[in-house]
């Protein structure tokens, strides 16, 4: 039904949507734990579905619909049913609304990128990722479980979700994963050896290192994000100034040679 070269790419899809269900369906059986270890492995398969696809030539505007539909499920369904089931079941009915924040912006952060998108590999996004917000929150999950056995950090959940949640339909830009290769140029080979060191530190230190990696991601690209804001409207400033002032020099020469004229 479907030509053989979009096999492997829709398999990592695939596997990305199911993980994102059974997710769902041990976090309502109240392993919290394990429910969020499935959602970080559904990043990982759609960290490369479209890296499959672009390698292969296989992209296409139905592999684009069907990704952001397992997304919506894997890093917006799953991760809000979890947090639901970890702390915010405990503050209804306000909990059930703040859980819902991951799920309702994902949706529409998605919504907007499947605007956006041109086909080619992007070199940034327009708001925080929907699967590193996710990997953020459950993250943290696994980084309380595992320390105390229990949700010590509660009073840290509300402004994460409601900060995670905003920074997807911002406008700042996060920078995509790196090219997996020293030939791209300074700044990938850069941000390559950074993701290498990462990964080392998590498969060493995983319930440890994920949140704290996730949240310096966060605060050192939107800080960046904001600056590089700020440049950009002194930029337009300054030119819309120039402008005006050029405009003014042409009136004034306007006006000098109609008052020779007459």
């Amino acid at each position: 039904m479907f030509p053989k070269r979009l096999l492997a790419p829709g398999f990592l899809t695939v596997m990305n949507l199911f993980l994102g269900y059974y997710s769902i369906v041990l976090a309502a059986k109240g392993s919290l734990s394990s429910a969020a270890w499935l959602i970080i492995i559904a990043a990982v398969f759609d960290a490369f579905d479209g890296k499959v696809a672009r390698a292969t030539n296989s992209t296409s505007k139905f592999g684009n619909e069907f990704d952001s539909l397992a997304d919506v499920i894997s890093f917006g369904l799953a991760p809000s049913f979890l947090i639901y089931q970890a702390h915010f079941h405990t503050m209804e009915p306000a909990g059930l609304l703040i859980a819902f924040f991951p799920l309702m912006f994902g949706a529409i952060r998605l919504a907007r990128f499947n605007i956006q998108i041109s086909g080619s590999e992007k070199v940034n996004f327009s708001g925080l990722p929907i699967p590193v917000a996710a990997g953020t929150l459950v993250s943290f999950i696994l980084f309380n479980l595992n320390i105390w056995d229990e949700m010590m950090l509660k009073s840290m959940m509300l402004p994460l979700v409601i900060i995670i949640s905003l920074l997807m339909v911002s406008t700042l830009e996060f920078d995509a994963i790196p090219k997996f290769n020293f030939r791209s140029g300074k700044r990938n080979s850069i941000l390559f050896l950074v993701l290498l060191t990462g990964i080392i530190t998590v498969v060493f230190f995983p319930h440890e290192a994920m949140f704290p990696l996730s949240l310096f991601y966060i605060i050192y690209s939107s800080v960046r994000g904001l600056l590089r804001l700020g440049r950009e409207k002194t930029t337009g400033r300054v030119r819309h100034g120039k402008h005006i002032l050029r405009r003014k020099k042409r009136q004034a020469i306007d006006e000098n040679q109609t008052g020779n004229d007459q």
